[in-house]
Formats: C-alpha cells, sequence, structure tokens
C-alpha cells in the first residue's frame, strides 16, 4: 500500500495495489484525517475487485482542511492530480463531509457509468444495488427471506435498500438501528413498512428511530444486536460489529454491507460459535458491476447481474470449513495472487 502525501494542499492519497488498472475510492475532509483510519476502506475495496476477478485497486484520498476550505482543497486536489484524474487511472466519489458539489472539480473528469447516481425514490442506483446484493447474501445463507424477520444496523440509504428488497422477498423488518438508537417493529412478530422508513430517514437522517419508535424514545443503539431474529445486516461504520455485538449476535447469520463493518474480534467470535458470516465484499459487489458497465445496460440488467454474481459467490463459499467470511478471501486472494508479487497485509475486517 503507497501512501503519496499531497504537496498542494494538506492531505494524502492512498494506492493499495502497484500496477493495477484503475484505482477508485473515497474523497474524505476533514482536518485530523489520518491515512491509517482509511487503510481498510481501501482494502475493502481492493477485494471487492477481487471478487469480480478485476485487476483493479482500492485507493482513497484525504483532504486535511476544515470544512471552511473545502474548495479550495478540491480545487488543488484536481490541479495536482489532473493527469491521473482526466486518464481515468484514478476515481473518486464524496465521501466524509464532501458532496457532489464541492468535489465537482475532481468528478468532472469520472469516466466511469454513472448509473449508479440515478436517483430511485430517495435512495441512489448505487445504494439499490447494495440492497439486492446484501439481500441476496441473506437468502443464501437462509434458503431465503421470506416468512424471515430481519435487523439492520447503520440503516441508512444503502439500509433502506435493503429494507426494499428483503421486503420485497417476503422477509418482515423486525427492527433498525443508528449511532441515535434502536427502534422495533410495534407490536409481537410486528414488521417496520419500508415506505414508511424511507419517509422517515429523509426527513430526519439517523433520528428516523426517534420517529419510528412508538413512545417516541429509540433504545440503546447496541439493542440492534440482539437475537431474536433470523439474520443481522451490519453496516454503519468500520468494526460496526463488535466482540460484544457478536456476542449478542450468537448463532444469528450476519451480513456486513459497508466497508469493515465486521470487526477483527466479532468474526473470531461468530466463528467460533459456528455463525455465518456474509462478507462486506461479497455483498457490496453491486456498484462496482456498474463503473465499467456498458452503457446499453439498464437498471434491471445491473440488479440481475449483482444478484446472480453475489449468489454464485455464496454458492462457492458458504458451505467453507471455515465459513463463508473466510472463503471469500481465500477466493479473492487467489485470484490477486494471479497478478500481485504478494498480497496485501490485512483483511478488510475492522
Amino acid at each position: 500500500m503507497e501512501t503519496r502525501k499531497l504537496e498542494s494542499t494538506p492531505g494524502f492519497v492512498i494506492y493499495d495495489l502497484p500496477g493495477a488498472q484503475h484505482y477508485v475510492g473515497e474523497a474524505r475532509l476533514g482536518s485530523r484525517l489520518i491515512p491509517g483510519n482509511a487503510t481498510m476502506l481501501v482494502r475493502h475495496v481492493t477485494y471487492v475487485f477481487a471478487t469480480l476477478e478485476q485487476q483493479r485497486s482500492g485507493a482513497g484520498i484525504g483532504l486535511k482542511s476544515d470544512p471552511s476550505e473545502a474548495a479550495a482543497a478540491v480545487e488543488a486536489l484536481a490541479d495536482e492530480l489532473a493527469d491521473d484524474f482526466s486518464s481515468g487511472r484514478l476515481s473518486t466519489s464524496p465521501g466524509l463531509r464532501l458532496n457532489a458539489e464541492l468535489l465537482a472539480p475532481v468528478l468532472a473528469h469520472d469516466q466511469r457509468n454513472l448509473i449508479g447516481n440515478d436517483d430511485r425514490d430517495g435512495i441512489s442506483f448505487n445504494d439499490e444495488l447494495i440492497g439486492v446484493g446484501a439481500a441476496a447474501a441473506a437468502a443464501s445463507l437462509l434458503g431465503g427471506l421470506d416468512g424471515k424477520r430481519v435487523a439492520i444496523e447503520g440503516f441508512g440509504p444503502a439500509g433502506v435498500g435493503i429494507a426494499r428488497e428483503a421486503a420485497a422477498a417476503g422477509a418482515a423488518i423486525a427492527r433498525v438501528g443508528t449511532a441515535k438508537g434502536c427502534a422495533d417493529a410495534p407490536g409481537d412478530g410486528g414488521r417496520l413498512d419500508p415506505a414508511v422508513l424511507v419517509e422517515a430517514w429523509l426527513a430526519d437522517g439517523e433520528m428516523c428511530v426517534a420517529a419510528l419508535s412508538t413512545d417516541g424514545e429509540p433504545a440503546k443503539p447496541w439493542t440492534v444486536w440482539r437475537d431474536d431474529v433470523d439474520v443481522l445486516f451490519c453496516g454503519s461504520k468500520p468494526g460496526a460489529m463488535s466482540g460484544d455485538g457478536a456476542s449478542m449476535a450468537g448463532a444469528t447469520p450476519v451480513v456486513a454491507f459497508s466497508a469493515a463493518a465486521v470487526s477483527s474480534k466479532a468474526l473470531a467470535v461468530l466463528r467460533a460459535a459456528g455463525t455465518p458470516v456474509a462478507a462486506d465484499f461479497v455483498a457490496a459487489v453491486g456498484p462496482a458491476l456498474g463503473w465499467w458497465a456498458d452503457a446499453v445496460l439498464t437498471h434491471n440488467d445491473l440488479r440481475s447481474a449483482t444478484a446472480d454474481t453475489v449468489n454464485a459467490v455464496m454458492s462457492e463459499t458458504a458451505a467453507h470449513d471455515d465459513g463463508p467470511f473466510m472463503a471469500a478471501c481465500y477466493r479473492a486472494e487467489a485470484f490477486l495472487q494471479t497478478w500481485q508479487d504478494e498480497l496485501p497485509f490485512g483483511r478488510p475486517l475492522g
């Protein structure tokens, strides 16, 4: 992993693997950003590409500036790395404290298929594709979602996508959690309506859990890990599921859908319990399938490609003695060894 210090503005760029065709990753803004905290965000993308057997690599951009200086920092970044951006060697997207408007000088050079940015009833098509992939991974672990009860930790745009896909497959949304708390479906065996979830999220963001709670008082965030559901979706941040969360989950299958959402400790606890864990870099392949897709491909084409890809990988890895997460790592690493002299140090775990 190469970390390059920017010369024109405080910050850095991380390139994970040498000799890649393309480098892709988020741009983040913050005066206290350090490369070490972005490592697993970058590694997640590398493993997504390896899962798809593409000789591409994760990357990351950190602009160490205050929000008031964001525009100047982005302009400097665009000028300094103009060759990388204009050639398509490096592509980025808005991350922490950056939006498409602020990042416009860089995004103007993006040569990828931007179908993932399309609005899909309040969320992006990229978030919808993550929902398709995560639901497919869960269905693989459970033998289908019809009649199952699910909980979604890290409820947000991608969580909305998961809720829609899970409900369409016949599952009941039993619980959603954000950093602000946890909201359970009303009554014994009740379900949260995906349409209501979308409305609440669009109105209140992470505080939607208050509006979704029957008395306006959400439960503590950690209660999302209770083991009274058939599957737990996990994706608020790197390391969102800790060892304690994994202990609460017990034998409940886990599907990670964002970068390194499961910690190394949590994975160890879940493996010891024989609990299956679907890897984040498998469930979240959908957006990457669209980045270099032929322009004639439709939303439905990419939805189908996402589901087919996740189903194929899960079918290959789900029954492995070391569990589906580790099996997916072995599979990705086998491809990396076909074009890298050495494997990168560290798997995408929080």
